[in-house]
């Protein structure tokens, strides 16, 4: 992103009138301390704006030439956190001012932006720190709503898809982001789940908070709790030393992903319903209950409706968690979807493993017409494969994998109608294809060429399914 066109941009002009409006200065920098903008009241509060320029100066420099003192860029740098004291600028004059950051999709420092006020005997010191840290958060948001405004589409743009059934899906994603209650995300195994829950996260007014994602079935039934709820010193044998703060700790204001929650142990489901409801919870061994403000978006590959009545998952945290209900469909069943899928998959493995593959035609048909069991985790780990091991530039039939033809033969076996014979139902199969292909070439000549026959084994074929011709030439000759 350019840090300078994002506050340059006609488009974001109306968040940036907003914050000149402010009669408190606001600054906004890099994670480098180089100043990126400014507002109006920043300008006339520290420098003569005639005399020096402000964007693309180092807050650092500033301070080693005593403009100001401390930097709160650096103490929010080096503290990671909220911060806000008392600085101290020209003429001896003294200023309240707080400091915060805003982080990238992976959880990095990306902006600092301040507050600056200027103190007087008349000001309650607490009071007005309060509101700084009020007004500092008002000025991320608005900031944040920026950057996400700008970067919206290119967002959207990795998630592939064109069928109605996933733009359904996607706009019940945008509708439901920043609506701070639980939501289930319920489809076969490989359907996309989980990147389903990680864009919520990136569109939400968490996203620069944590995201965390618990594998429910990947976790020991003896482990689990521990790795949620965390464990107090000398909980267990064996236990950290030091004790271990859970998954829940761990995504503090930000995202919990439970994925495949049907996994979860029933006595572990009512410790979870609990967090759910009251928002605490108690690490092993402890006896203190803490708090946490945690967002819960739960996935599954089973039916938990059907599971709380065979008594396998708890009622009452199947209604907590099924409040926003999302049901992605299979890729059989949104096929519209499953070539842009690969065009996706192979330019992103193609730049991965420097290569050039493309597709043959016959291939592409193949892979449409599959039914995909593995949804999108297994075509993307097919092409994947394919990329790699491909002898040739464009990959063909013959380089899907032994395991995959056999899968395609065995789905092609199901589709054999009940009460048919293999050969009636290859003679059906054989005819159609012939007449098809006669139909679009009208040519037996023609139609011999393209299936790669003689032309007086179309022609027995026309007698032998009734078939008729209207060509001059009688078939029998050509035999």
């Amino acid at each position: 992103m350019d840090k300078l066109a994002l506050f340059q941009d006609e488009k974001n002009q109306f968040f940036l009138d907003i914050m000149n409006t402010i009669k408190d200065g606001i600054w906004v920098l890099d994670k480098n301390g180089t100043v990126i903008w400014v507002n109006d009241a920043a300008k006339r509060g520290l420098f003569d704006v005639d005399e020096v320029d402000l964007i693309n100066q180092s807050v650092f420099d500033m301070e080693k030439r005593g403009l100001f003192s401390p930097s709160i860029a650096r103490l929010v740098l080096k503290n990671k956190q909220f911060v806000n004291t008392v600085q101290v600028i020209k003429n001896n004059q003294k200023l309240l001012v707080s400091g915060d950051y805003i982080t990238d999709e992976n959880g990095e420092i990306e902006f600092i932006v301040t507050h600056a006020r200027t103190l007087s005997e008349a000001f309650n010191m607490n009071m007005e720190l309060e509101k700084a840290e009020d007004l500092l958060q008002r000025y991320k948001n608005q900031i944040r709503e920026m950057i996400r405004h700008q970067n919206k589409e290119q967002e959207l743009e990795s998630f592939v898809g064109k069928s109605k059934a996933f733009h359904t899906a996607l706009e019940w994603l945008e509708k439901v982001a920043d609506v701070d209650t639980t939501v289930l995300i319920t489809g076969e195994t490989g359907v996309g789940k989980s990147a389903f829950a990680q864009k919520m996260h990136q569109l939400s007014n968490r996203s620069d908070k944590p995201f965390v994602h618990l594998n429910c079935g990947a976790i020991p039934e003896s482990l689990i709790e521990s790795e949620l709820f965390g464990y107090k010193k000398g909980a267990f044998t064996g236990a950290n030393n030091n004790g271990k703060i859970g998954l829940i700790a761990a995504a503090e204001n930000g995202i919990l992903f439970l994925d495949e929650i049907s996994e979860l142990p029933l006595q572990i489901q009512s410790k979870l319903l609990l967090f759910l409801q009251n928002k605490t919870y108690t690490p092993i061994g402890d006896t203190q209950v803490h708090q946490a403000d945690v967002r819960v978006i739960a996935g599954s590959n089973a039916n938990l409706l059907e599971m709380t009545k065979a008594g396998q998952f708890r009622a009452d945290l199947y209604y907590r968690l099924n409040i926003l209900p999302l049901t992605i469909p299979p890729l059989r069943e949104r096929r519209e979807d499953i070539v842009p899928l690969l065009d996706f998959f192979l330019k992103k493995y193609n730049n991965k493993y420097q290569k050039d593959r493309s597709l043959s035609g016959k291939l592409t048909n193949i892979l449409y017409n599959y039914d995909w069991p593995g949804n999108i985790r297994e075509l993307e780990n097919l092409l994947e494969r394919l990329v790699i091991t491909a002898p040739n530039q464009v990959i063909n039939e013959q380089n899907l994998p032994s395991d995959f033809r056999r899968e395609e033969t065995a789905n092609l076996l199901d589709t054999l109608p009940e009460g048919q014979s293999l050969t009636e139902y290859l003679n059906h199969i054989e005819k159609e294809i012939i007449e098809k292909t006669y139909n679009q070439l009208q040519s037996t000549r023609k139609t011999a060429a393209k299936l790669g026959v003689t032309q007086a084994y179309i022609a027995r074929r026309f007698k032998k399914y009734n078939l008729s011709v209207t060509e001059t030439k009688n078939l029998t000759s050509a035999e």
